[in-house]
């Protein structure tokens, strides 16, 4: 009967063929031998003894030198390999990476040790052998924002079956008008209580406010009748932005939510809503605003929304992802954004990058949010830049720093084709609600 050592030893060149892994090796000699050996414990044995060559016992300094790979959370490996010394390999970090056995344009080093030893084969030559102790990491590849949204394109649209609509009848509506929605500054996720901020604020207060506001958007509907509307999504819709609970520039957060639970019910509350917009209306044309608190999320969120309705003929996702946009409706230029950059630049700068809108419109506005405040700036050259509210509720850091003072609301807009802006619609609320659930019914 074979030692342990022996036993070890014709396994390990088994390993080496690709015939068996170490673990299937550890399993075996410890059901034969009674060990309790783990697959790293054996392939250093393995490597620090190889009687089958006739190697010897490695010196101290490099007695270890057993092969282990460890990958990190964040991507890092950090590994010891035993490979043949090749002299056009070392000192050629790209050809050393491939000889490891990674790809030299996935991985750079972060450091890089080795160490020699000869092994005396049976044959009765030398093997030069070295043991490599090094640390890899991902490369940072910048990617331009063409590919970036062309990657993105192809995973939503890969990955989402989009919804199919049967084909209905045009409705009966007033094309003079267009009913403009400012993305919704819910915060949605924030968490608030009553205790520090005087105010209660959760996931399911977002959830209502929200379906209050579509409420309120489909009774203005009863009445003014408009063939379109064109709805904005982003402006801090989340309240936070990574798995970490912060916006994205890193700005600590308080949830009640997880960040993957955050994003389904925001792209439900979506799905709800688009769905009812597109029995009341014509035409629903959607365009991307985001915010400071959601950069990444909000963008994911109309791409995902985009590719589930992209057979439909009556919701409509723009391809334009640039922070400023202009919509235009007849003699109307509306210009939107999120408005956390410098204002004044930001209104000095709208004649020249839309030259051709503001050229061909008679009516322009300037619509922003971000300070959760409602205010008229100004009217200059033509152009009146106005501040939208936002819905959200106050929390303690809001509460600390005195930003309590405004009205929580949500406006929404009427314009004529001919005859500009006609009605500000206001949704209001309280502060005072109760966590609870609001389910909309749908005809």
């Amino acid at each position: 009967m074979l030692l342990l050592e022996e036993q070890l030893i014709l396994l390990g060149e088994e390993v080496k063929k690709g015939n068996m892994t170490w673990k299937e090796v550890a399993d075996r000699l410890n059901k034969e031998f009674g060990e309790n050996l783990s697959k790293d414990a054996v392939r250093k044995r393995f490597y620090v003894r190889d009687r089958r060559n006739g190697g010897e016992e490695l010196n101290t300094e490099i007695s270890g030198a057993g092969e282990y790979e460890t990958v990190y959370e964040n991507g890092m490996v950090e590994a010891q390999k035993v490979v043949e010394y090749s002299k056009e390999v070392f000192g050629d970090k790209r050809k050393m990476l491939e000889y490891l056995g990674y790809n030299a344009d996935e991985w750079e080093f972060v450091f890089l040790t080795t160490s020699m030893w000869n092994q005396h084969t049976k044959e009765q030559t030398t093997k030069q052998l070295y043991a490599v102790k090094f640390k890899i990491k991902p490369l940072i590849k910048t990617l331009t924002l063409d590919k970036a949204l062309e990657s993105a394109k192809e995973v939503f649209n890969e990955g989402i079956e989009p919804i199919k609509f049967k084909k209905e009848k045009k409705k009966k509506l007033n094309d003079e008008l267009l009913i403009e929605i400012p993305a919704i500054e819910l915060h949605l996720g924030k968490y608030a209580e009553e205790l520090e901020s005087g105010q209660n604020y959760g996931t399911e207060i977002a959830k209502s406010r929200f379906y209050e506001i579509l409420r309120q958007i489909l009774e203005m509907q009863e009445i003014v009748r408009a063939d379109r509307c064109v709805v904005m999504i982003g402006n801090d819709f989340f309240n936070s932005d990574t798995v970490g609970n912060t916006t994205t520039k890193g700005t600590q957060q308080f949830n009640d939510i997880r960040w993957k639970s955050l994003f389904i019910v925001g792209l439900e509350l979506y799905k709800d809503f688009f769905n009812t917009l597109r029995c009341k209306f014509n035409h629903v044309d959607v365009r991307l605003c985001q915010g400071n608190h959601d950069v990444m999320s909000s963008f994911y969120l109309y791409m995902a929304l985009s590719a589930y309705y992209r057979l439909d003929t009556i919701v409509k996702f723009e391809e334009n992802y640039r922070e400023y946009q202009c919509y235009r409706f007849g003699d109307n230029a509306i210009f939107f954004g999120h408005g956390d950059t410098n204002l004044k630049r930001l209104v000095q700068s709208i004649p020249a990058e839309f030259y051709k809108e503001w050229g061909e419109s008679k009516f322009r506005e300037l619509h922003v949010q971000h300070l959760h405040s409602e205010f008229t700036v100004d009217e200059h050259n033509g152009m009146i830049t106005r501040r939208i509210s936002s819905p959200t509720a106050v929390d303690s850091w809001h509460y600390s720093e005195r930003f309590n003072t405004a009205v929580q609301k949500h406006q929404v807009f009427l314009w004529h084709k001919s005859q500009g802006l006609k009605l500000i619609q206001y949704i209001t609320f309280d502060g005072n609600e109760q966590e609870q659930r609001l389910v909309l019914k749908k005809d």
